[in-house]
């Protein structure tokens, strides 16, 4: 993740898009195709698809309904306060 300096908020900075065309530079060679199946391959994996937030999210929104609002809260005070506050942070904006 990197945080943008003029919003506060963090970007995934591993997602990647099909729609994407990489910027090529005068001094840069164009993509081979190697590159471009490299490419293809990395768009197949989670990790390049799925945004982390929006994962986090999701998997905390999900355990908070199985829990219910009361055993949520009970389950993350158990949380060290420095993580539940990075959390916080990291989530803003969801």
């Amino acid at each position: 993740m990197t945080e943008d300096p003029e919003t506060g908020t963090y970007k995934d900075c591993m997602l990647m898009s099909h729609l994407e065309e990489p910027k090529v530079t005068e001094d840069e060679e164009p993509p081979t195709e190697q590159d471009k199946r490299k490419k293809m391959l990395a768009l197949k994996d989670p990790v390049h698809t799925v945004s982390l937030q929006q994962f986090i999210y999701e998997k905390l929104k999900a355990q908070q309904e199985v829990l219910g609002e009361q055993g949520f809260q009970s389950l993350m005070e158990t949380v060290d306060t420095e993580i539940v506050t990075q959390l916080q942070e990291f989530l803003q904006g969801f």
